[in-house]
């Protein structure tokens, strides 16, 4: 090998030892440092609900459609079962002739006073004839037969009208007794009934509806999904962050359908148990201005604010060394700091350095040997 080749060599490892052990130097500055958790999610409503069918049959009626807009009680679907449909008309039939028969003008109650009448009428012939005989026979006029004869025909006359009074008394009891009756036989079919109906338990909209006219429902299955209230970011938030996480919290939330646009938003629930299906744990934001064009099921990212500082004496964050230590620069020994507000860019300093103070960072990350 000739001398000017090993010259070249020789130059060239110099170049890339001076290279390697090169360092960059800076100092600590001044920022506002935001401490965040990031969390997934998606967007759901203050009220979600599904409406279920409590009995099976042919779903017959839908009244509304996805995107529909409901009230409280409102019709939405209705399932067909003449059977039930039968029962419901018998019963009402049932109830409406039994309240008819506690009415005085009723038949059974007519022909019942028709009798009183009757009775009382006698009963009043039956009384003056009865004190006629009793003066007949004070003045010897008639026999003691015929007056007792005419005492007890009035006797027993009385005894009759009394009778008929306790038969009217007992009726009219037994005939509410039985209106009651059918009055609660018709309200149990109505309620049997009410399973073939299904109605909105809260003002809202109608987010899906994946059954149609026709078609065979069976008891429990979700005949349509509701949605009320408020829009809401649910954020699923990890084992390891959730002690971060409480209410009132600030929120930037970034949605898939609007990418690289920040919207604010604030915790209002955190819930205290974990979510099996979800595996983590759930958060609830409510966004703090009107956000246009949201729909339910929207994924998101969210990054919740769990601490601030202004105007914080920060470094960037590949200066800090294992051990929270960092190297300085007028005499390349290591320095222990501490650390407050961490982030992928930048490190807040807590004490152990000044603005004054210079550090430095080797390239190829090695440490000064001691």
């Amino acid at each position: 090998m000739n001398i000017n080749k090993i010259a070249s060599l020789w130059l060239l490892a110099t170049v890339v030892l001076a290279s390697c052990s090169r360092t960059q130097e800076t100092t600590p500055q001044r920022k506002n440092i935001v401490d965040v958790v990031f969390a997934s999610g998606s967007i759901i409503m203050e009220k979600n609900y599904l409406l279920t069918a409590q009995a099976e049959g042919i779903l017959s009626e839908s009244y509304v459609t996805e995107g529909d807009s409901v009230d409280t009680n409102e019709l939405l679907f209705r399932i067909l079962n003449e059977p039930q449909e039968a029962l419901v008309a018998s019963a009402a039939a049932g109830y409406t002739y039994a309240e008819s028969n506690t009415k005085s003008s009723s038949l059974v109650l007519q022909k019942l006073q028709q009798q009183h009448v009757q009775l009382s009428n006698q009963l009043s012939n039956d009384s003056v004839q009865y004190m006629r005989y009793k003066t007949l026979y004070a003045s010897k006029a008639v026999s003691k037969a015929e007056f007792d004869k005419a005492e007890l025909t009035y006797i027993n006359r009385k005894a009759d009208l009394k009778s008929l009074e306790i038969s009217i008394s007992d009726t009219k009891k037994m005939l509410d007794l039985e209106s009651l009756n059918a009055k609660a036989t018709y309200i149990s079919q109505q309620n049997n009934n009410e399973q073939y109906i299904l109605k909105a338990k809260y003002p809202g909209i109608v987010l899906s509806s994946p059954k149609i006219p026709g078609e065979l429902v069976k008891r429990g299955e979700t005949i349509a999904q509701i949605g009320s209230g408020k829009y809401l970011a649910k954020l699923l938030i990890s084992e390891n962050d959730i002690n971060k996480i409480g209410v009132n919290q600030q929120v930037q939330i970034e949605l898939n359908t609007s990418k690289k646009k920040a919207y604010g938003a604030v915790i209002t629930k955190v819930y205290p148990a974990f979510d099996a299906t979800e595996q983590s744990f759930v958060a609830e934001a409510e966004f703090t201005g009107n956000i246009p064009g949201l729909r339910i099921g929207t994924q998101l990212q969210a990054n919740i604010i769990i601490g601030e500082s202004k105007n914080a004496l920060v470094i960037p964050a590949e200066y800090l060394m294992p051990d929270n230590k960092v190297m300085l620069a007028k005499n390349h020994e290591e320095a222990a700091i501490t650390t407050g507000i961490t982030t992928p860019e930048w490190i807040e300093v807590k004490a152990g350095l000044t603005e004054n103070d210079k550090i430095i960072r080797r390239k190829d990350g090695s440490k000064k040997k001691k």
